[in-house]
C-alpha cells in the first residue's frame, strides 16, 4: 500500500504544480501514465492477496511500470541538463495530444509544455523527483514481493 500512496502522491503533487501554471510537457505525461500504472498494479496486487502468485506477477508488473517510468524521468533529466535538445511541443506532444485516453482526461494527460521548463524543488528539477519516486514505489514493491515469497514458503 505505501507504494500505491507514492504513486498516488506523486500523481497529485504534479496535478497541483500544473493547477500552479506548470504545464506538463510529454515526457512529464508518460511519467504520469507509468505512476499511474504502478498505482493500478499495487492496488491490485492487493486485492489479489488470497492468491499469492497471482500478486507477485502483479508486483511484478508495477515494478516493470517503474522501470519504464525510471526511464522516462532519466530521459527528462538529461533533457533538462541539456535544454536545446528537442522536446515540448514536438511530434511526440502531437501524438499524445491525440490518444483517446488524453480526449477522455486532458486537464491530467494533455502534453502542452517544455521539458526544460520544469519547477525546481528544493534545488532539484522536477524529474529528479520524479526518478526517486519511481525508484522508492519499485523499492517497496520489491519488499511486497519478497514477503509475498517468504510467507509462501512459511506455508509450505
Amino acid at each position: 500500500m505505501l507504494a500505491a500512496a507514492t504513486a498516488l502522491g506523486a500523481l497529485g503533487g504534479a496535478l497541483w504544480l500544473q493547477r500552479k501554471g506548470f504545464a506538463p510537457c510529454p515526457l512529464c505525461i508518460l511519467q504520469r501514465m507509468t505512476y499511474l500504472a504502478v498505482l493500478v498494479f499495487a492496488l491490485f496486487a492487493r486485492s489479489l492477496m488470497r492468491s499469492r502468485l497471482a500478486a507477485q506477477i502483479v508486483l511484478g508488473l508495477g515494478v516493470v511500470s517503474g522501470l519504464v517510468g525510471l526511464g522516462f524521468a532519466a530521459r527528462h533529466i538529461w533533457l533538462v541538463l541539456h535544454p536545446g535538445q528537442l522536446c515540448g511541443l514536438d511530434p511526440l506532444a502531437a501524438v499524445i495530444n491525440h490518444w483517446q485516453l488524453t480526449q477522455w482526461a486532458p486537464w491530467m494527460f494533455r502534453a502542452d509544455g517544455l521539458c526544460a521548463d520544469t519547477p525546481s524543488i528544493f534545488g532539484l528539477a522536477l524529474p529528479f523527483w520524479s526518478a526517486v519516486g519511481f525508484a522508492l514505489t519499485m523499492a517497496l514493491l520489491l519488499v511486497a514481493m519478497r514477503r509475498l515469497a517468504s510467507s509462501s514458503h512459511a506455508d509450505q
